[in-house]
Formats: structure tokens, C-alpha cells, sequence
């Protein structure tokens, strides 16, 4: 059991219908949709075959590259286009057809490959004609890679190394199923098997949202692995939740370094959401020693990373700081320690404080252009995770999720500087904890084992019924066998909320206000002139902007903006910026909560007997 602590209030509410359980605040108590729909820039979709297709038509208007790789340390990234991966996929789907595999539910493909172009590409073949992949790695052990062969029935494994081909011919004697083995060797360039794919095209035959699209197996400590059935409904709920919860920073140009492994449901689910939203991903050489040689070649936007790696992080920028003169050390040390004082403060703001030579060290070593770093599978300590956020310039993120739910059950929310807890739950699930009396522990305490229900949720374990009733019980809550103390938040602290909000584009100050008496919030927005009077000319809209603000259509497009990142119940649009000049501000900037208040008493009456 691993134990967490998971953000409580302001960030989640009670779920409706379910009053132990708790949601995302920003969908109030709703919980998530029932179909697992969401939409993404205008589209919808329920299986990663068709989000891969809107992730291409998304990369056609910027410049479509979709795979990118090095041959060695001396080249440069050679990247495939989304055209190219999609027809490179094609053409393996194709082949594998003809090579006497089916179409549907009942093919598992092996895919025994280090993180590659190849390994994805494989991926999308199956994706495009409904066959089921099984991910194997060299960690398995020879008992486990039999079990899982001969479990799912594997014809066909590809893989990247001879080494691999001569452990599976080992093992063929004892895996009757097993007809083929295929050595990947760059395949969109493979003339075999674009021959076998082109000359004989075969057409897609796409998938439905309950149909599986791996197996994943987990790692048994004592027993033999379990295969987690994974379906294109639990992926997609966690890609579109990932979507709408890093819109705020990220773009359609960002670029993904590859290197946590590919078997595992994790790096899975953070590929798939590139694919899925047309951004960039690059390929370490499959050496971990040279990753940073890797990253400054590709110069990556987005770094997934795990504590182990983050922790090797932190101490080689503290060993920077030891080596740099005296004079900037102590002013490294004097901003960059993470003081439990600086835990309200956000960051990302103060990023131009910063000791600009560290910071220009510590980004340069990681390509220059990384803008979000997140940690899972384990927890990371408070200190590290503050000092990088610090240090690096970018937004550290730290999460919960495990492949039984496709990972991101909870994450921290961008902006929200505290430490401590792996944030709150995310919008495809719902989380409760139960009692666990064996360990003293009790959910009327906050705390206990944790519980989660959703479109995310796993099918269950692939033939073992067994086990499967272990984990998922008769309401379909998955117990996750990890313990969860919600963190204490009687009273909301409105800066931590404020800081969330000015996340909009609209939005260039907020002023967050709650009556102890009353359930909810209510906000004082301040819109961001330029980008306000901006829509207003392209939307025909006229006025300026103390007539904006008073617009209906304005109020309901700033509102409906701000609900996708907080859970304000009304809002309040003034046009005129909060300053010293008017005494709303400190000479330090910071808001000065009573005047703000007293200034906007009969606006904050209005809104409580409105929402009343």
C-alpha cells in the first residue's frame, strides 16, 4: 500500500447521488458524463482511432510532424509526418492481415519493442482494425512471459532486438500458439513489409468505444501478472480529461520526449494524448545515460518523468548551485529554497525573480523550452517537487492513477502552488475512501483505502474472474489497495483560487469572496482589455469596456471560459483594473481583501440573492 494525500476543499465537491464520494469542483457535483463524450475543440470522439484522426487534421495547420527519431548521438531528429505514420500504420495493418491475422476482437498482437516510432506505429495498427496489443518488456521473467503468451493466445510478437528473437524462440516450445516473430528495423522504411501492406491495401476496420485496445499486464510480486483489459473508452476519458485540464499552457506546436517505457499504462496514456491533440513526439535513443543529450537535440516542451529521475534532477542542480561563485550562490539559495513561506505564492509568476543563470543552466540541460514537467507512480517529496518548480521555470505537476484506471485519477491543478498532495479528482472519476479496520483506519477520519468509479475504470482482469471481483465491487468502484487522507480544508483560501482563475485569457484579475455562511463563491472579475475588445471587434459587438462588462454575452462567455479551470457560481464583470491608485492593491501588489469588499459590497449582495 502506498499512502497519498489528495486535495479535499476548495478543489472537489461532494458528488450528487453519492455524498461519501467526491468530484473535480469544476464540474459542481455533476459527476462525469455518463457516455464518456466530451468535446475537444469542436470534436467529439470515443476511440483513440478516431482521435488519432482529429490529432492529424489539428497538425495539418501547423507543420504536421507527428514521430520524430535519432539513428545516433551525431544525428539530428528525423521526424514522420501525421500522413506518413498513418499510412506506415496502414501498411502494417495491412500486412498483418495478410500474413493470416484477423480483424477484431480475438487477435493479440505482442509488441516486445523499447520505446520507438516502430512500437507506436505498431500500436495504430492494431488501433485501425480492432486487434488488442499486449505490451511484453525484459523485467517480466521468463514464467511470466509464457503465462502471458499462452493466456492471450499470441500468433504474432514484434520485435527490436536479436536478443529478444532468440528469448522467444526459447520459449517457443512451451507457446504453441506462437507463428511469427517480426524484427522491426525502422518500419516505415521496411520494403518487406510495405510490399506486403501496399501492394494488398487492406481497409480499416475501426473500433467501438467498449472494445479493448491492450492488455496490460502489471507486475506480480509473488504471483504471475495480471492482465488489466483496457478499453477505448477508459483511454479516452483520461486523454480528454488530460486535454482540458492543460489547455490553459499548452498549444498545438508542443513537442513530447519519450522515454518512460511504453509497456506500461502511463506513457501509453500520455503518448495517445499527443496523438490526439496533433502534437510532436521524439524518441530517446533507448539509452537513459544519454537522455538529456536527447532532450537537447529534440528540445521538448512536455517531460513525463518519475520521482527516481526528478530526485537525480534536483541534486545535480543543487550541485550547480554549490559550483557557482559565492556571490550567486547565496542569491540561488535565498530564491530558490522552498521555504514552507512560499507555498501560497504561485510560481510560474515569480519565474522572473529567479536566478536567471540557473534557471538558463537548468533549462538548457533539458532542451530550453520545457513548459510542464509531471511526476507519478510514486510519491515525490514536498521539497523536491517546490525546489524544481522553482528552479526550472515550468509548471511540476504531481498525480495519481494506476493501470487498473488508466492512470490520472487525481492530479494538482496548474497554478496551485502548495506541495504535499497529488491534487484533486480528476474529471473522469469519482473518489471515495472505505474503511480499512485491519490498519486502523476509518473514512469518517479522512481516510482510508481508495475507492474510484468512472468511464476510466477497467474492464477487469482478462480470464481471471476472480481476482477481477477482488478489485471492482457490485456499485463498480475499482479498490485500489493504496491508502488516501483527504487534506484538511474547512475555510477556501481565495488566493490559491484567484491564481486558477487568471488562467483565462479573459481574465486579468480576480477577486474571490466567500461568506462563511453561504456554500459557495462568487468572483469579482476584472477582463483583460486587449483580449476583450479584440473579440468584440471580430464578433461585432460594440461598446467600450465599462459597456462590455455590463453585456450579457460578454458575462456568459467569461463565465462559461472560467468554469472549464474553477467553480465560481457567479461572477461580477468591472472594468476598471484593481491598482494602488484606487487602494485596492498593496504597494506590493497583493489584493487588500477588506477594501475590495467594502468597494464591492452591493455587487457581492446582488450576486448571493441571485444564486439564493
Amino acid at each position: 500500500m502506498i499512502y497519498f494525500n489528495i486535495a479535499l476543499i476548495p478543489f472537489s465537491f461532494k458528488a450528487q447521488g453519492c455524498p461519501e464520494a467526491r468530484v473535480a469542483a469544476s464540474l459542481g457535483s455533476q459527476p462525469f458524463s455518463k457516455t464518456g463524450k466530451s468535446p475537444i475543440d469542436g470534436y467529439v470522439y470515443t476511440t483513440i482511432y478516431e482521435g488519432f484522426k482529429i490529432g492529424r487534421d489539428i497538425a495539418r495547420k501547423y507543420d504536421n510532424r507527428c514521430l520524430g527519431f535519432r539513428i545516433d548521438r551525431k544525428s539530428e531528429y528525423v521526424w514522420l509526418t501525421y500522413e506518413e505514420t498513418e499510412r506506415a500504420a496502414t501498411d502494417i495493418g495491412s500486412a498483418l492481415i495478410r500474413l493470416g491475422e484477423n480483424h477484431g476482437q480475438n487477435t493479440f498482437i505482442g509488441i516486445y519493442v523499447v520505446n520507438s516510432v516502430e512500437w507506436l506505429i505498431t500500436a495504430l495498427a492494431c488501433h485501425f482494425h480492432s486487434m488488442i496489443y499486449v505490451p511484453l518488456y525484459d523485467t517480466l521473467g521468463e514464467p511470466a512471459m509464457i503465462h502471458i503468451m499462452n493466456q492471450t493466445g499470441l500468433r504474432t510478437i514484434f520485435v527490436d532486438k536479436i536478443e529478444n528473437i532468440l528469448t522467444l524462440l526459447k520459449l517457443a516450445r512451451r507457446v504453441p500458439t506462437l507463428k511469427r516473430i517480426i524484427l522491426t528495423k525502422r518500419l516505415p522504411e521496411d520494403k518487406k513489409q510495405k510490399e506486403i501492406g501496399q501492394l494488398k491495401p487492406v481497409a480499416h476496420h475501426p473500433p467501438k468505444s467498449k472494445y479493448l485496445f491492450q492488455i496490460c499486464y502489471t507486475s506480480g510480486t509473488t504471483d504471475l501478472p495480471k492482465g488489466a483489459m483496457l478499453t477505448h473508452k477508459n483511454i479516452v476519458s483520461v486523454v480528454q480529461t488530460a486535454t482540458e485540464l492543460l489547455r490553459p499552457i499548452l498549444n498545438e506546436s508542443e513537442t513530447l520526449i519519450s522515454y518512460l517505457p511504453l509497456a506500461h499504462a502511463y506513457e501509453q496514456v500520455v503518448e495517445l494524448y499527443c496523438l490526439c491533440n496533433g502534437f510532436k513526439i521524439g524518441y530517446y535513443l533507448g539509452d537513459i545515460s544519454l537522455l538529456f543529450d536527447d532532450m537537447a537535440h529534440l528540445k521538448p516542451t512536455l517531460m513525463p518523468s518519475v520521482p527516481r529521475l526528478l530526485n537525480r534532477m534536483y541534486d545535480t542542480i543543487q550541485a550547480t548551485i554549490r559550483q557557482l561563485q559565492s556571490s550567486q550562490q547565496h542569491l540561488s539559495t535565498t530564491v530558490l529554497s522552498a521555504k514552507e513561506s512560499d507555498a501560497n505564492t504561485d510560481p510560474v509568476a515569480h519565474q522572473k525573480a529567479l536566478n536567471a543563470l540557473l534557471i538558463q543552466q537548468v533549462q538548457k540541460s533539458i532542451g530550453g523550452r520545457v513548459k510542464l514537467i509531471w511526476t507519478g507512480a510514486a510519491p515525490l517529496s514536498p521539497t523536491v517537487l517546490q525546489f524544481l518548480r522553482h528552479a526550472s521555470g515550468a509548471h511540476v505537476i504531481e498525480g495519481y492513477g494506476q493501470t487498473e484506471c488508466c492512470g490520472l485519477s487525481t492530479c494538482q491543478l496548474l497554478g496551485d502552488p502548495s506541495v504535499g498532495h497529488v491534487g484533486v479528482p480528476a474529471h473522469c472519476n469519482m473518489i471515495k475512501l472505505v474503511d480499512v479496520p485491519d490498519m486502523q483506519y476509518f473514512a469518517k477520519d479522512n481516510v482510508g483505502e481508495i475507492c474510484i468509479k468512472g468511464p476510466k475504470v477497467f474492464k477487469g482482469y482478462y480470464r481471471d474472474e476472480e481476482k477481477t471481483r477482488e478489485v471492482i465491487d457490485r456499485e463498480g468502484w475499482l479498490h485500489t489497495g493504496d491508502i488516501d487522507k483527504w487534506t484538511e480544508g474547512e475555510y477556501i483560501a481565495p488566493e490559491r483560487i484567484e491564481i486558477i482563475y487568471v488562467q483565462s485569457k479573459y481574465v486579468a484579475q480576480a477577486f474571490v469572496y466567500g461568506n462563511s455562511y453561504k456554500s459557495r463563491t462568487i468572483v469579482i472579475i476584472v477582463p483583460d482589455s486587449d483580449v476583450l475588445l479584440k473579440y468584440a471587434s471580430e464578433h461585432n459587438i460594440s461598446g467600450n469596456m465599462k459597456e462590455l462588462c455590463k453585456k450579457q454575452e460578454i458575462k456568459d462567455l467569461i463565465f462559461n471560459d472560467i468554469k472549464r479551470i474553477g467553480k465560481a457560481k457567479n461572477i461580477y464583470l468591472h472594468s476598471e483594473q484593481f491598482s494602488i491608485e484606487n487602494n485596492l492593491l498593496t504597494p506590493t501588489m497583493k489584493s487588500k481583501r477588506p477594501e475590495l469588499t467594502k468597494y464591492f459590497e452591493k455587487q457581492i449582495d446582488e450576486m448571493y440573492k441571485y444564486i439564493e
